[in-house]
C-alpha cells in the first residue's frame, strides 16, 4: 500500500521548495519586466542623450581651451616678442633698418608658425600693423587671406578693440571662422578657427553617423556634418514634431554652438522586441526549472558536501584523507585536485622544513667548528712566550686582547650579532695581529655611529680580515687593510673588507663562482668563504649581496650589502 504523502510532508522537500520560491520570483518578475521595457526606452533616451551632452562639453571644453591658448599666445608675441616690438614702433630711414625689418618679420613668421603647430585647432595666426601697412599671416591655408582682412579691417572700425581682444564668427565665402582680434598700441593680432575643420575632426574622433553642426544664438547654421541630408533647419525649428532628440553645447568666448541631432526611432529601434524576448525567456526558464534542480544537486550540492565532509575530516586530525577524483564538472575537478595537492604539499613542506633546520644547524656547527682554530692559539702562546720579563705591559696587553677575543668567540653563538661589538671584535684582532706581524701592515676600521645597533653575522667580517692577513701579508712589504662599513640608503647596509696586497687569483675567483653554483665543496678555496657564502644565504634567504674581486691598482675587495636589521627584526 503506497504511502500518502501530506502537504507538509511535501514543502520539507528542499527541491520542492527551491522551485516554490523561484516560481514565485519569476512571476512577478516576468510581469515587472514588461511594463519596465516600456519605460527603459524612455529611459535610454534620456541617458543617451544625457551621454552624448558630456561627449559635445568635452569637445567643446577642447575648442575654448584651444581658443584660450590662441588669444594668450598672440597677447605673449605682441607684449613680449623683440621683433613685434620692432615692427611696431621703429621707423624705417635706412636700407639697413628695411632689411633688419624683414627680417623681423621672417622671425615673427617663424613664432606664428611654431605656436599654430602647438594648438591643433588653431587655422593661423596674423599681425596687422596698419601705420607700415605690414600683414603678417601664417597658416596651412592662405586661399581667403584677402576676405580675412577684410573682415579684421571691418571688426577694426566696428568694435573699439581692447588689449584682451574680441571673438566674433565670420562667414567667408569657402568656410566660416572663429575670428580674434586684439590690439597693443599701434597694431592689430590674433588668430582664427576653421569651424568646417573643427567640425571634421570631432566627427573622425567620434564616429557617430548622426548630425553634428555649429549655430548662433538665432539658429544660424554655420557649419554642418549631415550624413542622413535632414533639414536641419526643419528640425531645429521643432525638433520633436519632426522626430528627432538635439543636444547643444555653447561656446564661452564666441556665439556659437555645438549640436548634435539624434533621431528617436534610432534609439527607439535598439529596443524592439525586447519586452517578447523577455517574456519567453522567463517562460523557458520556468520550464527548465526541473531540470536546473537535478543539474544542480549533482554538479555543485554533491561536490560541496563532499568537499566539506573532508575538511571536517582533516579538521580532526585526518591529514592522510584524500577526495576521490571522479567528474563532477571541471571546477570541482580541479578544486579536488588542487586540494590533495595542497595536501600533499603540506606534507611535503612538514619535511622540507624539517631538512632546511637540520641543513641551518649543519652550517651553524661548521661555522661554530672554525671559530677557534688551534694554530691561532698556539700563535698567541707563543708570542706571550717570547717576550721577555721587562715587557709585563706588553704581555698584560695581549693577555686582555687574547681574552676579550676568546670571550666574544665563546659568547657568539647567535644568528646575529651588534655590528659595533664585531667591529670592535675586528680592531681587537688586528692589535693580536700587530704583536705577531710589527710594522708590517696598517689597519683602519671605521663605521657610522648610527649603525651601532644594526644586526649582522658574527665573525662574518672576521673570515675575510683573517684571508687579507694570510694571503696578502708578505715579509718585507707591509700594507694597508680597511675595514669600513656605511649605510646604504635607509634599508641597507654596505661593508667593505680591502687590502694593498698582491689581490686574489683568477683561479680562486673561478672556484668562488663555482661554489655559488653547485654548491659543491671546493679544494683549495677555504672554509671560511663557503662558510660565509652559506651563512648569507640561510640567514637573509639569498638577498645578502656579497662581491669578490680584485681592487685597483691591487690588492683585494671584498663588498657585503645586507638588508638593515634591527634588534627587534631578527
Amino acid at each position: 500500500m503506497k504511502r500518502k504523502i501530506t502537504w507538509k510532508q511535501l514543502f520539507s522537500s528542499s527541491v520542492i521548495r527551491v522551485m516554490c520560491i523561484v516560481i514565485a520570483v519569476m512571476i512577478p518578475v516576468n510581469v515587472v519586466t514588461i511594463l519596465l521595457g516600456k519605460m527603459a526606452v524612455n529611459r535610454a533616451e534620456e541617458q543617451f542623450a544625457s551621454e552624448t551632452k558630456g561627449a559635445l562639453d568635452l569637445y567643446m571644453l577642447q575648442v575654448e581651451d584651444a581658443m584660450k591658448r590662441a588669444a594668450w599666445k598672440t597677447q605673449q608675441i605682441a607684449v613680449d616678442d623683440v621683433d613685434f616690438a620692432k615692427i611696431n614702433s621703429k621707423k624705417i630711414t635706412t636700407t639697413t633698418e628695411y632689411y633688419d625689418e624683414l627680417q623681423s618679420v621672417v622671425r615673427l613668421k617663424e613664432v606664428m608658425n611654431k605656436a599654430i603647430d602647438d594648438n591643433i585647432f588653431a587655422a593661423g595666426m596674423y599681425a596687422f600693423f596698419p601705420e607700415k601697412e605690414i600683414k603678417i599671416v601664417e597658416s596651412n591655408y592662405s586661399s581667403y587671406q584677402t576676405e580675412l582682412f577684410e573682415q579684421i579691417n571691418r571688426i577694426i572700425e566696428e568694435k573699439e578693440i581692447q588689449k584682451v581682444g574680441y571673438w566674433e564668427v565670420v562667414d567667408l565665402e569657402t568656410t566660416d571662422i572663429a575670428l580674434y582680434v586684439g590690439k597693443h598700441q599701434n597694431a592689430y593680432f590674433g588668430a582664427w578657427f576653421d569651424l568646417n575643420q573643427i567640425l571634421r575632426r570631432i566627427v573622425k574622433e567620434d564616429g557617430n553617423p548622426q548630425i553634428q553642426a555649429f549655430i548662433s544664438e538665432d539658429r544660424q547654421i554655420y557649419s554642418e556634418k549631415n550624413a542622413e541630408n535632414i533639414d536641419l533647419e526643419t528640425v531645429l525649428n521643432n525638433p520633436k514634431k519632426a522626430g528627432y532628440i538635439v543636444i547643444r553645447t555653447e561656446n564661452k568666448y564666441a556665439d556659437f554652438s555645438l549640436i548634435q541631432v539624434i533621431s528617436r526611432s534610432t534609439i527607439k529601434n535598439n529596443f524592439s522586441g525586447m519586452t517578447q524576448i523577455l517574456s519567453w525567456s522567463m517562460i523557458l526558464v520556468l520550464l527548465a526549472i526541473p531540470v536546473i534542480l537535478y543539474v544542480l544537486r549533482r554538479w555543485m550540492i554533491v561536490p560541496l558536501n563532499q568537499l566539506s565532509s573532508a575538511m571536517k575530516r582533516i579538521e580532526h586530525g585526518d591529514t592522510e584523507f584524500r577526495i576521490t577524483e571522479k567528474s563532477a564538472g571541471s571546477e570541482f575537478e580541479q578544486i579536488n585536485k588542487n586540494f590533495n595537492r595542497m595536501l600533499d604539499e603540506m606534507s611535503e613542506l612538514k619535511i622540507d622544513v624539517y631538512e632546511q633546520q637540520l641543513e641551518k644547524e649543519k652550517i651553524r656547527r661548521c661555522f661554530l667548528s672554525q671559530q677557534i682554530q688551534p694554530h691561532f692559539i698556539l700563535n698567541a702562546m707563543n708570542i706571550l712566550y717570547s717576550y721577555e720579563q721587562d715587557e709585563y705591559p706588553l704581555i698584560q696587553k695581549m693577555i686582555l686582547c687574547l681574552s676579550q677575543y676568546f670571550r666574544y668567540i665563546v659568547n657568539a653563538n647567535t644568528d646575529f650579532v651588534e655590528l659595533k661589538n664585531e667591529m670592535l671584535h675586528i680592531r681587537n684582532y688586528f692589535e693580536i695581529q700587530r704583536a705577531r706581524y710589527p710594522e708590517e701592515f696598517f689597519a683602519i676600521v671605521e663605521w657610522d655611529e648610527e649603525l651601532d645597533n644594526c644586526l649582522i653575522p658574527p665573525l662574518l667580517i672576521q673570515n675575510f680580515v683573517e684571508n687579507a692577513i694570510k694571503h696578502s701579508l708578505m715579509i718585507g712589504n707591509s700594507i694597508d687593510i680597511f675595514v669600513i662599513a656605511k649605510k646604504m640608503g635607509d634599508e641597507k647596509i654596505q661593508i667593505f673588507v680591502a687590502d694593498t696586497g698582491k689581490g686574489i687569483s683568477d683561479e680562486i675567483l673561478e672556484k668562488i663562482k663555482r661554489f655559488r653554483e653547485t654548491k659543491q665543496y671546493q679544494d683549495g678555496l677555504g672554509v671560511g668563504i663557503q662558510n660565509a657564502i652559506e651563512r648569507l644565504e640561510v640567514l637573509y634567504e639569498g638577498k645578502a649581496e656579497l662581491k669578490i674581486g680584485r681592487d685597483r691598482p691591487n690588492g683585494t675587495r671584498v663588498e657585503l650589502i645586507l638588508e638593515r636589521k634591527e634588534k627587534g627584526d631578527a
